[in-house]
């Protein structure tokens, strides 16, 4: 019997953002001084392309045509022109200042680049990871999460947000495995494949 992987999307762990509200305003930011990368929860899936990164949106200035991105070890701002620059996966038709500013802070962002006399990275296009798309009977709802924890059957509950989020608190009897760590740490799924296995992190994303 195959192993029946099941999503399941927790209002009640919802993550309000993935960075907190510490960093540098775009228009208050200086360059930054460190080589940005893809972030490593992207890396599991994209391999680092030319003229690119994938990093987590933080903040837009309309006023001096900056956006400042975030990476796992810091922040970079980087320009754009609003007469040119393309929002991919939910742009606002016609309304560039709206598609930026509708896209949440800690949100996962593809931008293609290009480097500035300055050192200074342009960008021409940012894509936001859409959604993803887990069938209606792949997912649970958090009451029938609660009666599985209560019964008897004998099931797996991954926990697969960032360590520290799961310090912070989980459901009972979850185990912790961060997705970008989900290949090293395969020992630690059941051997019986008839058993639930069932996924939760901050909601479907």
């Amino acid at each position: 019997m195959s192993l029946r992987r099941i999503s399941c999307s927790l209002s009640a762990l919802s993550v309000v953002a993935l960075f907190t509200a510490h960093g540098v305003m775009a228009e208050e930011a200086a360059p930054a001084k460190f080589k940005a990368k893809d972030v490593k929860s992207c890396s599991v899936c994209h391999k680092p392309a030319e003229g690119q990164l994938r990093a987590f949106f933080d903040t837009v200035a309309m006023k001096s045509q900056t956006i400042q991105l975030r990476f796992d070890d810091g922040a970079e701002v980087v320009s754009f022109d609003k007469d040119t620059l393309r929002v991919l996966n939910g742009a606002v038709p016609g309304n560039l200042e709206k598609s930026l500013r509708a896209i949440k802070k800690g949100h996962e962002v593809r931008v293609v680049y290009t480097e500035t006399g300055k050192g200074l990275k342009s960008i021409s296009e940012i894509s936001i990871k859409p959604p993803m798309q887990v069938p209606a009977e792949k997912q649970l709802k958090v009451e029938q999460v609660e009666k599985l924890v209560s019964g008897k059957e004998k099931y797996t509950l991954v926990d697969a947000r960032p360590a520290p989020k799961f310090q912070d608190g989980s459901i009972p009897t979850a185990i912790n495995i961060p997705f970008p760590a989900f290949q090293k740490n395969l020992d630690k799924l059941p051997k019986d494949k008839g058993e639930l296995l069932v996924y939760f992190c901050a909601g479907v994303t």
